[in-house]
């Protein structure tokens, strides 16, 4: 039997070790590369506590970040031009740029409107995703 030393105080062991017999194991790269497939399209969105979040994997469209990007920063620009400035007509070419890109207005509105503070990228996320969550 053992004596085992444990925060300062020796034990010892009652069991006996049994060797265990080794099992080779074997790799099928296909199973595996199917089982990935099928895990990364279940589950994109994550919601932990009513909140809604994105894995890194996600390929949603909308929530892309490189496409968020350039619709918060459009959002952002339509603030500053329409409600700071109060310019028409850079107003007028955001609106023409928002079109060309095929974005919906109604989710530059929403983010125009509904988010608590347009300088902060989450918050922003947030109010975008709560506009596709009642899509």
């Amino acid at each position: 039997m053992k004596k085992l030393l444990y925060r300062g105080n020796k034990y010892t062991q009652h069991k006996e070790i049994v060797p265990k017999k080794a099992i080779q194991l074997k790799y099928r790269r296909s199973i595996y590369n199917q089982k990935r497939q099928l895990i990364s399209k279940v589950q994109t969105d994550l919601i932990y506590r009513g909140r809604k979040y994105l894995s890194k994997g996600s390929t949603n469209r909308p929530y892309r970040s490189e496409a968020n990007k350039k619709i918060f920063s459009l959002a952002r620009d339509l603030i500053n031009a329409q409600f700071n400035l109060a310019n028409d007509e850079l107003s007028r070419k955001l609106w023409n740029e928002v079109a060309t890109l095929k974005i919906d207005p109604q989710r530059i509105i929403n983010l125009m409107y509904r988010c608590c503070s347009n300088e902060d990228s989450q918050s922003m996320l947030e109010a975008d995703l709560d506009y596709f969550s009642k899509e």
